[in-house]
């Protein structure tokens, strides 16, 4: 059935904590890997714009690096709470689902509602400064010193 397919995959013992790190590193890679070799990722290529640094050239990988830094941060909390989920707790899923509310006190929740919160604010922090900068820079931009343009043909 559905639910054991489920419950199976939830259950440490079927699971394999390289797969939870590779797949969770995929989208820390994606924007390294394609904005400094592309200078967009598929995304941006779509949109005819790419990423240039304050000098309007190419951006080498420490500028990349660093305005990818608040999502790899993101990830990197993501992957962790897969790994607590996974791994960090004894109680079986069965005992949590006898009292719903309990679920709410696993550090896997836990952990999961404050990196939840977390990106909201810096969302919104993101979005304050895209909207409030005179050059359209969000604080990603700004920390990586980067500018996204227009690609010319």
């Amino acid at each position: 059935t559905v639910f054991n397919l489920v419950t199976d995959w939830m259950m440490p013992e079927k699971n394999n904590l390289a797969l939870i790190v590779l797949f969770g590193s995929v989208p820390l890679f994606y924007h390294l890997i394609l904005e400094y070799r592309y200078g967009a990722t598929v995304g941006k290529m779509a949109l005819g714009i790419r990423i240039v640094s304050y000098e309007l050239m190419p951006p080498t990988f420490q500028h990349i690096f660093l305005r990818n830094l608040i999502y790899l941060a993101i990830q990197a909390g993501g992957i962790a709470i897969e790994i607590q989920t996974m791994y960090g707790n004894s109680e079986s899923q069965l005992d949590m689902m006898s009292n719903p509310m309990d679920l709410f006190s696993t550090p896997a929740v836990v952990m999961a509602l404050v990196l939840a919160a977390s990106v909201f604010v810096i969302y919104l922090i993101e979005l304050i400064f895209l909207l409030t900068d005179e050059k359209y820079r969000s604080l990603h931009d700004r920390i990586g010193k980067t500018y996204v343009v227009k690609k010319i043909f």
